[in-house]
């Protein structure tokens, strides 16, 4: 009985043995076939990573760079030169600080027009250019019923109840302002 047992267990031995030198040869069969393709991948890989490490490093450098020029333009807000190089390296953040002085001094005709040129101007992010649309009481796209809302509340200040409830019902039900809307015509120009 020991003796078939043995042998038994030195047939399972051999047929793992077998298998797995019979994998091994089947693996070193499909990387000599897939070599170039392996190699390839693997190469591609590599650079990419390189590539997207140089890319954020430079982007992070910007990024540091523009922040630096707009602390020091907030310390010197009459530089002209910190002026002109934080329009050139980062117009979001030139808008930023022109609505930020505008803040300062509405009726500053300068400012407005360096806005308004701005608002057109493509390099700036889309949501941006209709903030500074609307501003500018120019009609925008995407913020047409922040618009309406910030309508319905000057009316609603002005005691225009029933204008202010038809602007805020021009609102769709599936905008994000929606529940605002139902807000303002719930509160019907009742002054606390």
């Amino acid at each position: 009985m020991a003796l078939k047992e043995n042998l038994k267990a030195i047939k399972s031995e051999l047929n793992t043995e077998e298998q797995f030198l019979e994998n091994f040869i089947k693996g070193e069969r499909f990387i000599r076939k897939y070599k170039l393709y392996l190699v390839s991948f693997v190469i591609i890989l590599v650079l990419w990573l390189v590539v997207s490490f140089i890319m954020d490093t430079m982007k992070q450098s910007s990024i540091e760079e523009s922040n630096e020029i707009y602390t020091n333009l907030l310390l010197k807000p009459e530089d002209k030169m910190l002026l002109e190089q934080l329009k050139d390296k980062n117009p979001n953040l030139y808008a930023i600080f022109l609505m930020q002085n505008l803040d300062k001094n509405p009726n500053d005709t300068q400012i407005l027009k360096e806005l308004s040129t701005l608002s057109k101007d493509e390099k700036l992010e889309p949501l941006f250019r209709d903030i500074l649309a609307l501003a500018n009481n120019e009609k925008s796209v995407f913020l047409k019923d922040y618009a309406k809302i910030l309508e319905a509340y000057t009316l609603l200040e002005q005691k225009k109840i029933e204008e202010a409830n038809i602007i805020l019902s021009q609102i769709k039900p599936n905008s994000p302002l929606e529940q605002i809307a139902k807000n303002l015509k719930h509160y019907q120009g009742i002054s606390q």
